[in-house]
């Protein structure tokens, strides 16, 4: 009699696990979810950071997005082996192009074309202000927008149930930038006749829309200052040291370097006779959680600390 109930019980419990699991697969098939899942392997893997904060904006909790480089020189980035799997292994892999990531590009072109964005070669891109070769796109915010807009486009291909959700955050994400590029230029337009210098070609697509020319120092991201660059801009730029009225050291412009600052720019600046300020254009010390608004209004925060320097040429 024991031997029987025992065996019952069993059964029933058996019984009873077959029902919840039928269950739950009802449940599952009759759900109703508002679109279809990404598909497999929707990692989306982007180069840099700037690029990470502007595909984030557009793919939002659907696909998660990986950021490759990360405190490094992203021309000479070489991928480690981690990184080279999450690429093979990515649903979409978004980087500038061979311009600005030249040792990433052979690892690029292992990769099918569908499965890879160029933004540097996608085109659209405004460049008055800048030079036609300045890769730095992000660093002026109606480029960023079209930068959306081509990540958007690939995203809605890969997973067609979410395009409208990325078509839509994409053109959100264009308003904004368009107030954005506003507010920016309204800030630096002051300083459009102030000898602004760069370290190296970097800063036009930022301080350009704003009509004021930057002089690079140097054709590439190494920062090898030649000695005929500096000759040309202390020809161009007086060295002689101004004070205002409080005996306070003024400067006649600024010369912008990237994080971190060193003193090899901070001598150059003090040859020319110009501020100095770092900025980080890449976003490298944003806090966690930052979003492309706030890589440029830390920009823009961080020039204004020299450019505050340079006295009202209107006194």
């Amino acid at each position: 009699m024991l031997k029987f109930l025992s065996q019952r019980a069993s059964l029933k419990t058996v019984v009873t696990r077959l029902f919840i699991l039928a269950l739950s697969a009802l449940l599952y098939a009759c759900g109703s979810p508002e679109s279809d899942p990404p598909a497999s392997g929707a990692e989306i893997v982007v180069s840099i950071g700037p690029v990470a904060l502007i595909a984030r904006e557009i793919a939002g909790d659907e696909v998660p997005v990986r950021q490759l480089v990360r405190g490094g020189d992203p021309h000479h980035y070489a991928p480690r082996i981690a990184d080279r799997m999450a690429m093979e292994n990515a649903q979409l892999v978004i980087w500038m192009g061979p311009a600005m990531e030249s040792v990433l590009a052979r690892q690029m072109s292992l990769l099918p074309a569908d499965r890879q964005l160029g933004l540097l070669e996608a085109g659209g891109y405004e460049f008055d202000g800048a030079e036609e070769d300045d890769p730095h796109l992000w660093l002026r915010p109606r480029n960023a927008a079209v930068m959306a807009a081509h990540i958007a486009t690939r995203l809605s291909e890969l997973n067609p149930g979410h395009a409208d959700a990325y078509r839509t955050r994409a053109r959100d994400f264009s308003r904004a930038m368009a107030n954005l590029q506003k507010v920016q230029d309204r800030a630096l337009w002051a300083y459009r006749d102030v000898p602004i210098v760069s370290t190296h070609k970097a800063y036009g697509q930022f301080f350009g829309p704003a009509g004021v020319k930057v002089e690079s120092l140097g054709g590439s991201a190494s920062h090898q200052h030649g000695a005929r660059a500096m000759l040309e801009k202390s020809e161009t730029l007086s060295a002689e040291k101004h004070v205002d009225n409080m005996g306070r050291e003024v400067v006649r412009g600024c010369l912008f370097g990237e994080v971190p600052a060193n003193d090899r720019d901070r001598q150059t600046a003090a040859h020319l006779n110009l501020g100095y300020q770092a900025l980080d254009p890449l976003g490298t010390a944003l806090p966690a959680g930052a979003d492309y608004r706030q890589l440029m209004e830390q920009l823009l925060a961080d020039a204004r600390l020299c450019l505050a320097r340079v006295p009202d040429r209107g006194r």
